[in-house]
């Protein structure tokens, strides 16, 4: 037959090429991750969990003794002592009410959990019994170490108490520590809540305030001695007082001396001034005459007009309310000062009585004499003599009045001098008694505070004493589960961490598709039988290797595990043909994978066996990768071909089974074979010439120097065998688009795929 130029062939042969398609996005975690992932390493979480249950075990039985004593305490409210403060002022106490509540018992809390209060408990019970087992003599600072180890304070929303409690592995310890950290927390409250040396500094205080009061009082006497007074206010107001009435009664005075003057006057007598005080002398008739001629009288030889009745009854009535109107005077100053409006009324209204009555006075001169003063001189004879002692009496009262007012006005002049001296010194008298009663009080419960129980503190109560020591397990169950529940942990941890983070390898078909972003054309399942025969389990390896006898099975062997799979790939393969319409003869499958051991020959092998089956023609399975440690038992003897041979239409070929044919591109003396591109173009027209329907091509790994990328443009078909848990998805994802970009025609097998869940969870992928 004649061989068609290489060049027509190759460009007829050449594939179209197409853009790799983009990287499939990555899923998310799912639930059958995990799943699979726990089952599969179902051991070694076993494994951790028993390590976890010894060791939970060993602490239980191991772990020692331990003893704890509870109390509770009571807080109502909180005082801060202080010697400037008020002890009982509200500002200065702390309420349990809201935010000022957490406050309180916080600080009640760092109290009890201090350190010196651990200190003062451990030199109290002594070191030595808190560290028996000490090396060397135990300090008060390592036993108050084990004191606030072994303490807890706690709190609860809602609530004034505070939990406290020691644990200690010896019981008698327990209580006993317990009880000296209540009994001496109580004195550490007072210590911090109240000033210290509070009793000398207000003692201190007192003192001065006291020494500077007594000199004020002193100051203040003094000054009240030389004013003779005993209060400025009171002095100051019965001096007013009595300079009214004093004025007042010294104007009753002189009106009644001139009412007499008057009527002495009228008697015929004579008023003389003889050192400041008048005398009425008898009346001579030279007097009447002279007064007759004078200005002040009458005309001579006329006589003083006749008053009419209606001005002597005026007369009479302005007489008799003159002394009313005075005598209400007197009334109201007794209640009121001189400025009072109602005193000011009434004086104005006696200034008009006193104004009328002169006026008529004036009028008639003889109206004294006539209207006699009322309950006086009525129906009586007028005797010169008792009238004219009655006028010097009436003169010698208004001079004992006038020279009183003098006195008193003096007096007031004084108390207006001294009284700004005297309000100072008694408005310092008040400040310095205020300061000394507030240091008085304070002072005396300084001293109560001072002498003060601090068991008897009214603001805190012990609702419980330290209880029984209680044999505690809290603590021990709680570590032992916790170990139990950490070997759990760190099993299920190492899984996942191992499975779903370290590997980055492939092992189920779904990762496949969320990872290559192409459904696989099949799955086949790890054999653990090492002669390739059917396993009793579902599980498989699809490798063929020789038994320790020397006895293999041939992958076109009908009782070889590979067989079901490869049939099914062969029907799948032949759909392919169809639908895209391949007819041309011979038709290229290749088969390659990413590593030797992947299982590509033996996959080759069994799917040339399948096709060979179909009578549909000849298939010629042509090891591109023979080595060393080839997988097919006949290509060592007869009835392997060299490829070129098996080519040659003229040569008759034995078959390995019906319409079976092996061929192989070296030999397995010299190693693995090295078939170049070059070369692969050589033989094209000899493969096309060929009168086999399939040639099957078992293809080195996918390598950066393996001929494979080169030689699968050239492939009517190419699977792609992925091994489970040793290819790299990363690996497999870049290999997949690099075929795909030279031709589109490539379908991914995934080769020993093993099982580790349960059946619904691997149906669920």
């Amino acid at each position: 037959m004649a061989e068609r130029p290489p060049e027509t062939l190759v460009t007829r042969t050449l594939p179209r090429t197409r853009e790799a398609r983009p990287e499939p996005p990555h899923a998310s975690l799912n639930r059958n991750d995990i799943l699979i992932a726990l089952f599969k390493h179902k051991k070694k979480i076993a494994l951790f969990a028993a390590a976890g249950l010894l060791a939970a075990a060993t602490v239980y039985v191991r772990y020692p003794p331990v003893y704890e004593s509870k109390a509770k305490l009571l807080v109502r409210y909180l005082v801060e002592r202080s010697t400037v403060d008020a002890i009982d002022n509200p500002t200065n106490s702390g309420s349990l009410m809201g935010t000022g509540r957490d406050n309180v018992l916080g600080s009640e809390v760092e109290i009890l959990s201090s350190w010196d209060l651990a200190v003062e408990a451990a030199d109290a019970v002594g070191p030595k019994r808190l560290l028996p087992n000490a090396n060397g003599v135990p300090t008060k600072e390592a036993a108050a170490g084990t004191i606030s180890a072994g303490l807890k304070v706690a709190t609860f929303p809602q609530s004034n108490i505070i939990f406290v409690s020691y644990s200690n592995g010896d019981p008698e310890l327990a209580t006993l520590v317990l009880n000296e950290l209540v009994n001496r927390y109580f004195n550490k409250h007072l210590e911090v809540h109240r000033s210290a040396g509070a009793f000398d500094f207000v003692t201190q205080q007192t003192d001065q305030v006291r020494s500077r009061l007594n000199q004020t009082e002193d100051a203040l006497k003094d000054l009240k001695d030389k004013a003779g007074i005993v209060s400025l206010a009171e002095s100051t107001a019965a001096l007013s007082n009595e300079a009214a009435r004093t004025e007042e009664q010294l104007h009753i005075a002189e009106s009644e001396l001139a009412e007499q003057q008057a009527r002495v006057r009228q008697m015929g007598g004579a008023i003389v001034e003889t050192n400041g005080a008048r005398k009425a002398l008898p009346v001579t008739e030279a007097d009447r005459d002279a007064t007759a001629g004078d200005g002040s009288g009458e005309k001579s030889g006329v006589a003083n007009p006749e008053a009419p009745s209606e001005a002597v009854q005026q007369y009479q009535v302005l007489v008799s309310r003159l002394p009313q109107l005075r005598q209400a005077k007197l009334d109201l100053l007794a209640k009121y000062t001189p400025q009072n409006q109602m005193v000011r009324a009434n004086q104005a209204e006696i200034d008009e009585v006193e104004s009328q009555r002169r006026n008529l006075e004036r009028k008639y001169p003889d109206l004294p004499a006539r209207v006699a003063p009322i309950g006086s001189y009525k129906n009586q004879q007028l005797d010169p003599a008792s009238e004219t002692a009655h006028l010097a009496g009436l003169q010698a009262k208004k001079d004992a009045l006038a020279a009183r007012l003098r006195d008193v006005q003096g007096r007031i002049q004084q108390l207006s001098q001294l009284g700004p001296q005297i309000a100072d010194l008694e408005r310092q008298k008040q400040l310095e008694e205020t300061n000394y009663k507030y240091f008085a009080a304070t002072l005396e419960k300084a001293r109560v505070d001072e002498a003060l129980d601090p068991s008897k503190i009214p603001n805190i109560s012990v609702v419980q004493r330290p209880s029984p020591p209680i044999f505690v397990t809290k603590r021990r169950d709680k570590i032992a589960l916790g170990l139990a529940g950490v070997g759990l942990a760190a099993g299920v941890a190492l899984a996942l961490l191992k499975e779903l983070v370290l590997n980055r390898t492939v092992r189920r078909p779904v990762e496949i598709e969320r990872f290559v972003g192409v459904s696989p054309l099949m799955s086949i399942p790890y054999n653990s039988k090492r002669d390739g025969s059917s396993p009793s389990t579902p599980n498989g390896r699809a490798i063929v290797a020789k038994t320790s006898s020397g006895k293999s099975l041939a992958p076109w062997d009908t009782n070889h595990f590979i067989r079901p799979y490869c049939e099914a790939i062969r029907d799948r393969i032949g759909l392919y043909f169809e639908l895209h319409q391949l007819t041309h003869k011979p038709k290229l499958v290749g088969v390659a994978g990413f590593s030797k051991e992947v299982g590509t020959s033996t996959l080759a092998a069994g799917l040339a066996a399948a096709l060979s089956e179909t009578g549909d023609g000849k298939v010629l399975l042509v090891d591109v990768n023979l080595g060393p440690e080839d997988v097919h038992p006949f290509f060592r003897g007869r009835p392997a071909y060299p490829l070129k041979a098996a080519l040659q239409r003229a040569r008759a070929l034995d078959p390995a089974a019906d319409n079976l044919y092996l061929a192989t591109v070296g030999s397995g003396n010299a190693g693995p074979a090295q078939l170049g591109l070059k070369k692969f173009f050589d033989l094209m027209p000899n493969l096309r010439a060929s009168d086999f329907d399939y040639i099957i091509f078992d293809m080195p790994p996918l390598e950066q120097t393996s001929p494979t990328l080169g030689m699968a443009g050239f492939m009517d078909k190419l699977l792609l065998v992925v091994e489970a848990e040793q290819n790299n998805r990363d690996i497999i994802r870049r290999g997949y688009s690099a075929l795909v970009g030279i031709r589109n025609n490539v379908s991914v097998v995934l080769n020993k795929a093993r099982s580790y869940a349960p059946k619904w969870v691997e149906l669920e992928d």
